[in-house]
């Protein structure tokens, strides 16, 4: 976009990574002694939703005080109801499209998290 090309940067923050989910998990054990299973997926992902709203904001903060340019009225977080139906899309495109595929073996099983990576 500086070069005077046309880009679209959408601001956002992502659920899903293993580092949010090490964050909350830790969060979770430090102050109440309880594991994700513990909890079970749905608590589990209020306690995402919580630590979001506590902390998401700090993200793109950081990236506006770099000077990023991004679309801030479009900022997103991606266990947002649009955004899952979304990704639940594009997922089923590219399964039907034969570019992903289920298997019977998981990669990179991460033995403390208990989850692929």
């Amino acid at each position: 976009r500086m070069c005077g090309k046309p880009s679209l940067w959408i601001p956002g923050i992502d659920h899903a990574g293993i580092a949010t989910q090490v964050v909350v998990e830790k969060k979770l054990m430090r102050e109440r002694k309880l594991t994700r299973h513990d909890l079970g997926r749905e608590n589990f992902v209020d306690e995402v939703w919580k630590w979001k709203n506590e902390y998401g904001g700090t993200i793109c903060n950081q990236l506006r005080r770099l000077g990023s340019s991004l679309d801030w009225k479009r900022e997103e977080f991606t266990m947002s109801d649009r955004l899952s139906i979304a990704v639940r899309e594009a997922f089923v495109r590219m399964y039907d499209m034969g570019l992903i595929y289920r298997d019977t073996r998981l990669v990179n099983w991460c033995c403390k998290l208990r989850t692929a990576l």
